[in-house]
């Protein structure tokens, strides 16, 4: 396998190891719950806590692992973080096929799988900037999008078929191997990577919404060269601090974290009722998701030429009400009318992801503009932390409602929450941007003291 300079060879070959790890991963959406339901018999409460597991390092290490990411070379973070993550797949694999594998043991492994899927996708996120030029980074993020997309629509049905035919073990080796791969692909790739500056914070980092902040007094503002202290703890403050001040980016992050909580809900509800049927439930939950894959990908590739005509804020923001809308009016529809419930979920996933797969590459492509190459990584942690951090609550929460109201009524509680998570976006400045150049940084950061 030969290297690659240019950047479009190196941007195929990150593209491809996604793609490789995403549909890993999608199968295993599948199979480690699956494990965990049938293979283990485990109850709605212990499946939340292996699914918490692999959620609660967003919450807990995702500042510090942003300061890493500023500080250190991406790629070699990105390999190893996949390396890891298929040879812990591949030990679970043995250790069921053995008949040695526990609840407590599946819960250890999914915490470092989560963990190392916190280092990937942070060294993710910074490092395709350093590869793609500025003008060609919402095309290439488009194409990402698109191509996770048709991969949730494989990704889904292939694992609900291996879960079905080979059974949840096998499935998880499917997943380890799009790990492995992933890893090598990026070792493939060459780029001088200089080590990032770790306390240094230039002119232009992020600049807030005009006239959404003022400095209170006793504000300090950072000149050109200004060193801010090193430690990890002011680094990771100052990553979370720029979102904040930034309406945008604080929207952002505010609407992904309400979804992000009540889809955790809802998934973990229709995971127990779906697969309490063992004997067709693997299949038919893949091929419900499957449906959000479809729409996801037309969705994706709409994306651009909504963009062009609407503009990033109107296409962002409709796109969000559909997408976040339509689980609840399936659950709803599905609860009527239980003989239809198929039909009725099926159409909200394949409506929920046509809004989504618009709002993913706009989403992104924000995110990476709207701060320079100095605090992305902290910036984007902070995003993270908001976002994923709610997923690992909402595993814990989506047991205790499933357990106690029932799966139907659980999965009603996680749509409302997400019907509710356009709001912040619709009552930011975001719904006036019109192309993406206007959330570009063009003035010095201003920053405060922590209060």
């Amino acid at each position: 396998m030969t290297t690659v300079t240019s950047w479009w060879g190196r941007f195929r070959y990150v593209w491809v190891a996604g793609a490789l790890s995403g549909l890993g991963a999608e199968i295993g959406e599948l199979a480690l719950p699956s494990l965990a339901l049938i293979t283990l018999g485990a109850t709605a409460a212990e499946a939340s806590w292996v699914r918490a597991a692999m959620l609660a390092p967003f919450l807990l290490v995702t500042l510090w692992f942003g300061v890493i990411v500023d500080r250190r070379a991406r790629r070699p973070l990105m390999i190893g973080a996949d390396l890891v993550r298929g040879a812990v797949l591949v030990l679970v694999c043995l250790l069921a096929l053995g008949g040695w594998l526990t609840i407590p043991l599946l819960i250890a492994a999914t915490a470092v799988l989560g963990t190392m899927t916190v280092l990937y996708q942070l060294a993710d996120f910074a490092f395709l900037p350093q590869i793609v030029p500025e003008r060609h980074l919402i095309g290439a993020n488009a194409k990402i999008t698109a191509t996770q997309s048709a991969i949730q629509i494989a990704g889904s049905g292939v694992g609900g078929a291996l879960v079905q035919v080979l059974t949840a073990p096998i499935a998880v080796v499917m997943n380890a191997l799009g790990y492995l791969l992933s890893g090598l692909l990026i070792s493939r790739v060459r780029l001088p990577e200089p080590r990032p500056g770790a306390a240094e914070l230039r002119p232009g980092a992020v600049e807030p919404w005009p006239g959404a902040v003022e400095l209170r007094p006793g504000a300090v503002e950072l000149r050109p060269g200004a060193p801010v202290r090193r430690s990890a703890i002011a680094e990771a403050k100052t990553g979370l601090s720029l979102l904040l001040r930034h309406p945008i980016l604080r929207a952002l992050a505010a609407e992904a974290a309400l979804w992000n909580f009540g889809n955790e809900i809802f998934m973990l509800a229709l995971a127990v009722h779906v697969l309490g049927d063992a004997a067709a439930g693997p299949m038919i939950l893949g091929l419900i998701v499957t449906c959000g894959g479809v729409g996801a990908f037309v969705g994706s590739v709409s994306s651009a030429r909504l963009t062009a005509r609407y503009g990033y804020g109107r296409s962002l923001l409709v796109s969000l009400v559909l997408g976040n809308t339509a689980p609840l009016l399936g659950v709803l529809g599905a609860a009527l009318v239980p003989a239809g419930a198929f039909p009725f979920l099926s159409a909200a996933f394949l409506i929920s992801g046509i809004g989504i797969g618009v709002a993913n590459s706009q989403s992104t492509s924000i995110r990476q503009i709207a701060v320079t190459e100095e605090v992305r990584g902290r910036v984007n942690a902070g995003y993270r932390l908001a976002s994923w951090g709610a997923l690992s609550i909402g595993a814990l929460v989506g047991g205790v409602l499933t357990t106690i109201l029932g799966p139907v009524a659980a999965a009603l509680a996680g749509t409302a929450v997400m019907a509710l998570a356009s709001l912040p976006v619709a009552l930011s400045p975001a719904r006036h941007v019109r192309t993406i150049e206007e959330v570009a940084p063009r003035s010095p950061l201003l920053t405060g003291r922590p209060s």
